[in-house]
C-alpha cells in the first residue's frame, strides 16, 4: 500500500518552481533589454557624436568665412550650429568659443548681431539626443538620453594635400582681385575680391547667373588666369595635369611657374569638371626672374607677358559652370549667364562659375598678420 502524500506537501514544490521560472524570465528579459536597448543607445550616441562634429565644423566654417573677408557675426555662427545639429536629429545643449589653448572665451550667440570674439580659434558644441526604449520601459525606463561634444578650429592651412589624398588642385590660377579686360585686351585688377557664395547658392543659381562670376583670360599681360606647372607632375603635359591632377603637398605662400602647352586645346578637359567644385590657387603677384624666396616683396622683376612665376597665397573652391578657352570666345564671355564686367570683357576666353569657400582637412594654425594664408577648418576632438 502506497503512502498517501499530503497536498500540503506538494504545494511548496510547485511554488519553488514558479519562483525559479520568474527569476529566469527576469534575467532573460534583462539580457534582452541590454542587447536591444544597449545596442540602440550605442547607435544613438554615435549619431549624436556625428551631429556634434557637424555642428562644430559648421560654426568653424562661418568663422573661416569671416577670416576670408566675408563679414560674419556671432549670430551667423549660432545659426549655422543650430541648423547643422537640428538636421542631424539632435538638440543643442551649449555652444562656446574656444581659444588656441582650448579655454572657453565666450558663449556662441551671447551677443546677437555682435562680432565673433577676436580671441576665438574655434567652436565647441555639446549636443544630446533623447530616445524611447524598447524593453527597458518594463522596468520604468521609458527614455534614455545620450550626449556628445566636439571642437573644430578655424585658421590657416599650413599645407595643401596631394591629389591622391582628396585635393584636386588644377593647374590654373586666378588673381585674388576681381579682374577685367579692357577693349584692347589688357588686364585691369580691381581693389575688391571675387565674391564668395555658398555652394547651395551656386547650385541654385545655375542657369540663372545672378551671382555667377565671369573670370576673363586677357589678351595682354599676365592675365587674370595663369596656366601652371604644378609641383610633382614631372613631364606630364598641361592636358594631363588637368585630366588627372597630380599635385604634391606644398606649403603656401609659394611661387609656381607657368606650364608649357597650348591652353586652347584643353577646353574639353576643363569642362569635364562642369558642375563640380575644383580647388584653384589664387595669386597676388608675378615675377619674371626666379624669386629669391617665397615672399612677394623679394621678387626683383615683377615682369609682364608670358613665362612668369605666380605668387600663390590663397586657395579657393570654384564651382565651374563652363570654361570658354578656345581663344575666340568674346561673345560667350560677354553674354549671360553671369554679370559681364562694366565696359565689356576684352578677353579671348573666360571661366564662368562661382567662388565658394573650400574646406579641407589639414593642420590648422593661427592666421598670419598679413592674412595671406589659405584658410580651412579642422575637427580636433
Amino acid at each position: 500500500m502506497r503512502p498517501l502524500v499530503s497536498p500540503d506537501r506538494r504545494r511548496p514544490q510547485r511554488g519553488q518552481a514558479l519562483v525559479i521560472a520568474v527569476i529566469a524570465f527576469t534575467v532573460l528579459l534583462a539580457m534582452t533589454g541590454v542587447v536591444i536597448d544597449g545596442g540602440n543607445a550605442y547607435v544613438q550616441q554615435r549619431g549624436t557624436q556625428n551631429a556634434a562634429d557637424s555642428a562644430a565644423l559648421a560654426g568653424a566654417t562661418v568663422m573661416v568665412e569671416n577670416l576670408g573677408g566675408s563679414p560674419k557675426t556671432d549670430a551667423d555662427v549660432l545659426a549655422a550650429v543650430r541648423a547643422s545639429i537640428s538636421s542631424n536629429q539632435s538638440t543643442l545643449s551649449s555652444a562656446s568659443y574656444v581659444g588656441w589653448d582650448g579655454a572657453n572665451v565666450g558663449t556662441v550667440g551671447a551677443v546677437p548681431g555682435g562680432a565673433i570674439p577676436s580671441t576665438a580659434a574655434g567652436v565647441n558644441v555639446k549636443g544630446e539626443r533623447t530616445f524611447r526604449t524598447y524593453v527597458a520601459g518594463i522596468a520604468g525606463f521609458n527614455n534614455f538620453t545620450v550626449g556628445a561634444d566636439a571642437t573644430a578650429v578655424a585658421g590657416a592651412l599650413k599645407g595643401v594635400c596631394a591629389a591622391d589624398a582628396g585635393c584636386g588642385v588644377l593647374p590654373v590660377t586666378f588673381s585674388v582681385n576681381i579682374a577685367t579686360c579692357g577693349p584692347t585686351g589688357g588686364i585691369t585688377l580691381g581693389d575688391g575680391f571675387w565674391p564668395l557664395v555658398s555652394l547651395a547658392t551656386a547650385q541654385a543659381d545655375r542657369g540663372i547667373g545672378q551671382y555667377e562670376a565671369i573670370v576673363p583670360l586677357c589678351k595682354v599681360g599676365p592675365g587674370g588666369v595663369g596656366w601652371l606647372d604644378m609641383v610633382g607632375c614631372g613631364t606630364r603635359t598641361l592636358k594631363g595635369q588637368i585630366s588627372t591632377p597630380c599635385n604634391q603637398a606644398f606649403d603656401i605662400p609659394t611661387w609656381l611657374h607657368t606650364s608649357p602647352g597650348n591652353p586652347n586645346s584643353v577646353e574639353d578637359d576643363m569642362n569635364a569638371y562642369d558642375g563640380k567644385v575644383i580647388l584653384i590657387p589664387l595669386f597676388d603677384g608675378t615675377c619674371r626672374s626666379v624669386p629669391t624666396s617665397g615672399l612677394l616683396p623679394d621678387c626683383t622683376d615683377p615682369g609682364n607677358g608670358n613665362n612668369l612665376y605666380y605668387h600663390v597665397n590663397k586657395f579657393a573652391g570654384f564651382y565651374l559652370d563652363h570654361a570658354y578657352i578656345q581663344g575666340s570666345n568674346e561673345r560667350a564671355c560677354n553674354n549671360p549667364p553671369g554679370t559681364t564686367p562694366a565696359g565689356g570683357n576684352g578677353g579671348t576666353g573666360c571661366l564662368k562659375g562661382w567662388f565658394v569657400r573650400y574646406v579641407t582637412s589639414g593642420t590648422i594654425g593661427q592666421v598670419g598678420s598679413d592674412n595671406g594664408d589659405a584658410l580651412g577648418v579642422q575637427l580636433i576632438r
